[in-house]
């Protein structure tokens, strides 16, 4: 019986192959005061959350704006982009699943969130007994995660916006408030 680590050498036709495996990139949605931003990032195995808290810039590949100023046009870029962080007021990553065994128990707050020209309601997850703003505002923490969004625009009547996941940045908002679910 072999044991958990073999060590013995294999033949060749054992071996697995080498394969250069390229870093899957993944869609991304960045909303700052003038523009709504498309484009990839590479996560390189991260979440989207993890990597904007963590960096000052997020590299956004192949970036297309739209304008939220009326009579300006939007733009696209070729290649890597850097986007300032604190410029960023949300991001919508792709949805992920996170396996069971990583998930962290945390407590839903209803929040509703007004950021630059948009409000958004949805579910922040806190660690259980934390306070809303106080958690929002610790230093560490400068994208907080908001589930089940409702985004609206305060000077477009015509933009609305259902996210799964909402990465918004707490440096820029307005208004934090938690409310009621009548249900």
């Amino acid at each position: 019986m072999a044991g958990f680590w073999d060590w013995r050498s294999k033949p060749a036709s054992v071996a697995a192959p080498v394969v250069a495996e390229e870093s899957a990139l993944e869609p991304v949605e960045l909303y700052t005061a003038t523009a709504m931003v498309y484009g990839e990032v590479d996560p390189q195995g991260r979440r989207l959350s993890d990597i904007l808290n963590a960096n000052s810039h997020l590299a956004i590949r192949d970036p297309k704006s739209t304008s939220v100023i009326a009579h300006v046009s939007g733009t696209e870029g070729e290649g890597w982009t850097p986007i300032a962080a604190e410029e960023i007021l949300m991001a919508m990553p792709p949805e992920h699943v996170s396996p069971r065994q990583l998930r962290v128990h945390r407590r839903q707050h209803r929040v509703r969130i007004t950021t630059g020209p948009y409000q958004l309601v949805g579910s922040a997850h806190l660690p259980p007994g934390a306070e809303l703003h106080s958690y929002a505002l610790q230093r560490r923490i400068k994208f907080l995660a908001v589930t089940d969004v409702s985004a609206y625009s305060t000077v477009d009547p015509a933009f609305e916006r259902m996210a799964p996941v909402v990465l918004v940045n707490v440096g820029p908002i307005e208004e934090l408030t938690e409310v009621l679910r009548i249900s």
